[in-house]
């Protein structure tokens, strides 16, 4: 029974020793688990970080964009009304222009066929009537400035409003190359 107790010692010794293999070979493979998991959580929060470096950078870079074009945008907007400040005075000084300067201007454009029939504005009506006798001159309706010539049915309309529009698309690119050098 020795011997008995002996092999039971011995298979004990080595089952032992197996036991201490096999938990050494799961520390092992528990610590490059542990070290494989640290550098790839590692390596996901560098990610992470940089990601979040990246949208930053292109949201500060959206950010700074939109407000290049809102400044962009307000100083058109104060170039445009600038603009629109010229021709309201421009037009607010030929509505104001002298008698000699409107005959001059109705003499410039008008037909003066034997139909046609100027329409001036109402302050004007005898200014025109003494001036030009040639011309036939409405009553019934004004010009708010300028001039309108009636021949025909067809109305030319060279009131200086209209005038102004006409020109306007052209004007506008050399007004602002004055009004902002």
């Amino acid at each position: 029974m020795a011997e008995l107790s002996k092999l039971t010692d011995r298979i004990l010794d080595e089952a032992k020793v197996q036991a201490n293999q096999i938990l050494e070979d799961a520390r092992v493979k528990a610590d490059k688990i542990n070290q494989n998991s640290k550098k790839q959580a590692e390596q996901r929060y560098e990610d992470i970080v940089e990601k979040g470096r990246l949208e930053a950078e292109n949201l500060r870079e959206r950010l700074k964009s939109n407000a290049k074009l809102r400044a962009r945008d307000n100083e058109l907007k104060v170039k445009q009304e600038a603009i629109q400040k010229v021709f309201e005075s421009a037009l607010e000084d030929m509505k104001n222009i002298g008698d000699d300067e409107l005959i001059s201007y109705i003499e410039k454009n008008a037909a003066f066929s034997d139909e046609s029939v100027l329409i001036v504005p109402q302050g004007k009506v005898n200014v025109v009537r003494d001036r030009l006798p040639q011309a036939k001159v409405s009553d019934e309706r004004f010009a708010s400035s300028g001039f309108i010539e009636i021949s025909g049915g067809i109305e030319k309309n060279f009131t200086f409003d209209t005038q102004i529009d006409y020109i306007k698309d052209e004007l506008q690119g050399e007004i602002a190359k004055v009004l902002f050098k």
